[in-house]
C-alpha cells in the first residue's frame, strides 16, 4: 500500500489494494496495523515537544530510554508497574503494554506515535466505510504488537473489532476425553491478528492490512463480547495484583 499520512483516508486506501486480491468478498476480514490507524488519525508526537518531568528524567536513566519518550509514555499510560532495560510496563486502556503503546517504529523520524483513539469506533467507523461499497458481510481488526510474559518476539493482539465476534466461548464443549470446559474462551480476534502479523511484518515491508478469508467467525452487527476484560476476571491481575490507582 502506499504510505499511510495524518488524515489518510484509509477505507479507500483499502478498498485500492484489496484489488490484488480480487476486491473484498463477503465473509472477508480486514486486519490493519494499529499504527496505520493511529497515523490516519494524525496520532504522532514530535519528541522535542516533550519536556521531560524529574520522575521521567528518573525512569530514563533506570531504562537508557530518551526523557522525552519517557515523559511521552508518562502522559499516555494509565498505570506504570515497572522499568526494564529499554521498556516501561504500563496499562493503557485497560490493556497490558510495553512503554503505553507508545513507538518510534514506522514514525517519521523525530516524531512517535501513540496508541490509536477508541479502537473499536474506528474499526466500526472503517467497517461501515468499506460496507458502503462491498457488498456482504465484512469483519475488521485494528492489530498491535504484543509481547507475552517470558516469550521472545512479538504476537498481534486485537485492540479494536467490528462486524465479528472477537471470542469464541468453549465453556460447556467437551473435551476429547468428555470432560466439560468450565472456563475455556478462544480469542478468535487475537489469533486472526497474529495469523495477520505473519504478513504485515514489523519493519519496511508496506503491508499495513491483511485480508484473511474463509476463517471460522461468527459475523455480527453487535459483538456480544468484548477483546479487554476487567482486572477481576483477569488471571495475572489476581495473581500479580495489577489492578488499582496509576
Amino acid at each position: 500500500m502506499p504510505l499511510v499520512t495524518p488524515g489518510a483516508d484509509l477505507p479507500s486506501m483499502i478498498l485500492k489494494a484489496s484489488e490484488q486480491v480480487g476486491g473484498l468478498r463477503d465473509k472477508d476480514i480486514v486486519v490493519i496495523a494499529s499504527s496505520a490507524i493511529a497515523t490516519a488519525q494524525k496520532r504522532l508526537k514530535k519528541l522535542a515537544g516533550a519536556r521531560p518531568s524529574p520522575l521521567a528524567k528518573k525512569l530514563a536513566r533506570r531504562s537508557g530510554l530518551e526523557p522525552e519518550f519517557v515523559q511521552i509514555v508518562l502522559r499516555e499510560a494509565d498505570r506504570v508497574f515497572g522499568v526494564a532495560r529499554g521498556a516501561i510496563a504500563t496499562l493503557k486502556d485497560g490493556m497490558l503494554c510495553v512503554n503505553a503503546g507508545v513507538d518510534r517504529t514506522n514514525a517519521p523520524l523525530g516524531q512517535v506515535t501513540l496508541m490509536p483513539v477508541k479502537p473499536d469506533r474506528a474499526a466500526a467507523d472503517i467497517l461501515k466505510a468499506l460496507k458502503k461499497r462491498v457488498s456482504g458481510r465484512l469483519g475488521m481488526i485494528i492489530a498491535d504488537s504484543h509481547v507475552q510474559p517470558l516469550r521472545l518476539g512479538t504476537v498481534g493482539q486485537a485492540i479494536g473489532v467490528a462486524g465479528i465476534e472477537p471470542a469464541i466461548d468453549c465453556r460447556g464443549k467437551r473435551d476429547l476425553f468428555g470432560r466439560k470446559l468450565e472456563i475455556t474462551f478462544r480469542g478468535i480476534a487475537d489469533q486472526l491478528a497474529s495469523a495477520a502479523q505473519v504478513e504485515m511484518s514489523e519493519a519496511d515491508e508496506r503491508v499495513p492490512a491483511v485480508i484473511i478469508r474463509w476463517a471460522k467467525v461468527e459475523f455480527v452487527e453487535e459483538p456480544k463480547t468484548a477483546v479487554k476484560i476487567s482486572p477481576k476476571r483477569c488471571v495475572y491481575s489476581s495473581l500479580f495484583k495489577l489492578g488499582g490507582k496509576r
